[in-house]
């Protein structure tokens, strides 16, 4: 539910009981006369009279709990939309360089990106993990803290091509998939640059829209 429905729908609840406190009462007051001329002509008067008088004075509370409940449902409604929620693709900045340039993703990219790394990457980084290395996932502090860092898409793109240790020092194109490695891995002789490029912009994306589960394997998927 939108922010906007969400205060529509609140709204018309506050209506709602302030209609039943304002009206209700003038209704009940037509039942308590037609009672009050029913029984003004027999000895059972005072006591249909007493009876209107506590009919008459329940009204107001009965609707004033009506409002209550109306203003609490509104206001639990209003504080649910409220909540964050996960943005739309058009909403999100990836970083492109190390330079502050950012690019915002189609829905066709993103679901390009998504699909690639699934047949290419999910094998070992599903959910944004890393299986042969539970200390280093693909979450934004981990790839931030490599070396050289790896937050942005040219970066990635570059260790797609030319993957290191963590700490920048060592190749590891021949245990890591690679189009360096791809001799080996026959699932990179098929990858452009375009390619890299979506993947790279899809890790980004989830880093950005789920930082609280990306990253963390089969903890989450």
């Amino acid at each position: 539910m939108t922010r906007a429905a969400a205060a529509m729908v609140a709204a018309g609840l506050v209506g709602l009981s302030l209609h039943s406190v304002f009206v209700a009462p003038g209704a009940s007051s037509a039942r308590v006369a037609a009672h009050g001329l029913a029984a003004a002509s027999g000895p059972a008067e005072l006591a249909a009279g007493s009876a209107t008088e506590d009919f008459v004075s329940s009204s107001p509370w009965d609707g004033a709990l009506r409002l209550l409940a109306g203003v609490a449902l509104g206001a639990l409604l209003l504080g649910t939309s409220a909540a964050p929620a996960r943005a739309d693709v058009d909403d999100v900045l990836v970083p492109v360089d190390g330079k502050g340039k950012t690019v915002m993703l189609t829905k066709e990219g993103l679901n390009r990106g998504k699909r690639l790394f699934n047949n290419a990457c999910a094998t070992c980084h599903v959910g944004g993990g890393t299986r042969t290395n539970q200390n280093v996932g693909l979450g934004i502090e981990e790839l931030k803290g490599s070396t050289p860092p790896r937050d942005n898409i040219e970066s990635l793109v570059d260790y797609q091509n030319n993957p290191t240790t963590y700490d920048g020092l060592k190749d590891i194109s021949e245990v890591h998939p690679s189009i360096r490695g791809a001799d080996i891995w026959p699932k990179m002789q098929s990858m452009k640059q375009s390619d890299l490029y979506d993947i790279s912009a899809y890790m980004l994306y989830m880093t950005a829209t789920i930082p609280e589960k990306w990253g963390g394997g089969k903890q989450y998927y």
